[in-house]
């Protein structure tokens, strides 16, 4: 009876500490499975803010780029009417002034004014004024949700061509720089410090 009694204990004895190890072993694999749902979590978040950040840059380029195509639009316009001998009016104010002086010899002229940070101060570009790319209402508010709302107005200089080719070619260099809303441009030295900015170029010639 003794003997008996004594292998009961034991047998239970051995479920106890099976249980324990079936224990121990679910805890660590639950510790397991939540270090990796932890790590499967962080890298969504990290790729869900890239993929965020990424999606602004695009944003961002695509505001710059429209900016400066609305700039090199206006200042097509400048230049074709002074090639007609007349003034382009916006807004009650005349442009053709603003046309720059010197006359390069073909597109890659080295000293063109454009490559010259200095030339883009609002004394000597062509600003363009926020009233051709935005709409406004009676209190000066945009009210056109797809137009951006432009920090800084983009802007453009036209420089005049004459070449050297045989049949001479005569027109305008007209280059433009647009700004998305995270770049700081600096108006007094041309300069842009941070942020999206976009360049453009057309050439506007007629045969002599």
């Amino acid at each position: 009876m003794n003997t008996m009694h004594h292998s009961k204990q034991s047998s239970r004895a051995c479920r106890v500490g099976s249980h324990r190890r079936q224990g121990g072993v679910a805890l660590i694999i639950a510790l397991i499975l939540v270090l990796i749902m932890s790590l499967l979590g962080t890298f969504a978040i990290r790729n869900a803010t890239q993929s965020e950040r990424s999606i602004n840059g695009v944003r961002t380029a695509e505001v710059a780029r429209e900016a400066a195509e609305t700039a090199l639009r206006f200042c097509e316009q400048v230049a074709i009417a002074d090639g007609d001998g007349k003034d382009f009016t916006f807004g009650g104010s005349g442009y053709r002034a603003m046309i720059l002086p010197n006359v390069l010899t073909s597109q890659t002229d080295s000293t063109a004014a454009w490559r010259v940070p200095t030339k883009w101060a609002d004394a000597i570009a062509i600003s363009v004024p926020a009233a051709y790319f935005q709409k406004f209402d009676a209190t000066g508010t945009a009210v056109d949700p797809d137009v951006p709302h432009l920090k800084t107005a983009p802007r453009c200089l036209i420089e005049k061509i004459q070449t050297t080719t045989t049949p001479t070619l005569s027109g305008y260099l007209i280059t433009a720089r647009g700004f998305a809303d995270n770049a700081a441009f600096d108006t007094s030295t041309g300069k842009t410090t941070q942020g999206a900015e976009a360049w453009l170029q057309s050439v506007l010639t007629r045969n002599e």
